[in-house]
């Protein structure tokens, strides 16, 4: 499909889970005007998170694209999640490979008449000089789009972002050191001998050894291409930077062999958030998941936090177009912002601290924290808490 000709109003720029979201989001609050466009052609993009929170799963479900993410994925109330149920329908997080969730969210799309056009790489947003209020958005392939608003979905090294000239650092101001889990190669393997879990309903291998920090975890067999052949999230910490996009089995093994007989499945362990997550460049420019905030993905809230940016931006958007006041979208965008930028960073010092505590030197005053952690934790209410913040509900 080609790019269109004309005006339009939304233009969302990147079709992971928050630009999926976006459009999801649009169309439910019945905005046709819209194109999502990516960088890459379909399948090229690579698995990372793993967990769909409840208060995602809420949104998603306002959107009418639940369903078919509860048939495939696998349902957790490890630490607490079942005490949610008085604030939802969905006491749990769900366990599913990112690519499946891009998948059904894909899918729920295209059975509405949206599609995603491919490959489209952005290279520059300029103001609009014939047009006010405009937006030219310039592909690599030297065709334009003018748009009223540019959605920035496009990761966490966004193009629209450094277009857009907005700051993207860590809100404290100097990210922590982390020595060898600084960086983390993760991959979706097979084992010719699958390892054996210690505890069977808990499903996670987890390791803090010689320094490095690793964990294994088996995906549901309903997301599995054979099921005959569980697939297991792997990844392993190193303190090198140049770890490749698609870590093949080679290097993966290396680092395991290295490290430990358990691994651990994330991404990245640095924090950033933007400066500001609306700017004006004749039109507007709205950012939201990783190209809004990064950080480590203890505690698994990433996509989860990218795609209630999204699904929240399609109202603030749908009020934007449809008022016919000048000041009014500034307004209802701003306090969006405002929001969204003050949850990422609640976040970005929770992962901070946590991991914190994952690299602290064994000595006595860790093992007391710890102790104290676990004490705590026998308490209902203590549960209870832990677990509303981490199912993400207590910002609904």
């Amino acid at each position: 499909m080609s790019l269109p000709t004309s005006p339009i109003s939304v233009l969302i720029v990147g079709a992971g889970p928050s630009g999926l979201a976006a459009a999801l989001s649009l169309h439910h609050q019945g905005i046709k005007d819209f194109v999502i466009v990516d960088a890459l052609l379909a399948g090229q993009n690579s698995s990372r998170a793993a967990v769909i929170q409840a208060a995602t799963l809420e949104v998603l479900d306002s959107v009418g694209c639940v369903d078919k993410l509860l048939k495939i994925g696998e349902r957790t109330v490890h630490l607490g999640l079942h005490t949610t149920a008085m604030h939802t329908l969905f006491p749990f997080a769900l366990i599913v490979p990112q690519t499946n969730t891009e998948a059904v969210m894909l899918e729920t799309l295209e059975e509405r008449g949206v599609h995603v056009l491919r490959p489209y790489k952005v290279v520059s947003l300029r103001s609009s000089a014939d047009k006010e209020g405009m937006v030219d958005v310039t592909f690599e392939s030297g065709e334009t789009i003018q748009t009223k608003y540019v959605v920035g979905a496009d990761g966490a090294h966004s193009v629209v972002r450094n277009e857009a000239g907005i700051m993207f650092a860590d809100p404290d101001g100097v990210e922590p050191e982390y020595g060898s889990v600084s960086y983390i190669a993760i991959g979706d393997v097979t084992f010719s001998t699958p390892p054996q879990l210690p505890d069977p309903k808990f499903r996670i291998l987890t390791s803090i050894a010689n320094n490095n920090f690793m964990l294994m975890s088996p995906f549901p067999a309903s997301v599995c291409p054979d099921p005959d052949h569980v697939v297991y999230r792997v990844g392993a910490s190193t303190a090198d930077p140049s770890i490749p996009h698609a870590p093949d089995k080679d290097y993966l093994q290396t680092l395991l062999d290295k490290n430990a007989p358990q691994v651990f499945s994330v991404p990245r362990t640095r924090s950033a958030v933007a400066q500001q997550t609306v700017t004006r460049l004749g039109g507007t420019v709205i950012l939201v998941g990783d190209a809004a905030h990064i950080h480590s993905p203890i505690g698994g809230q990433g996509m989860s936090l990218g795609i209630r940016d999204s699904i929240t931006l399609g109202a603030v958007l749908a009020t934007c177009l449809i008022s016919g006041s000048s000041s009014k979208p500034d307004e209802v965008l701003a306090v969006w912002a405002k929001d969204r930028q003050a949850r990422a960073i609640a976040v970005v010092r929770a992962t901070k601290a946590a991991m914190k505590m994952v690299v602290a030197p064994r000595t006595f005053f860790r093992r007391i924290i710890f102790g104290l952690i676990r004490f705590m934790g026998r308490f209902t209410f203590v549960k209870r808490k832990a677990a509303y913040n981490l199912s993400g509900l207590a910002e609904l």
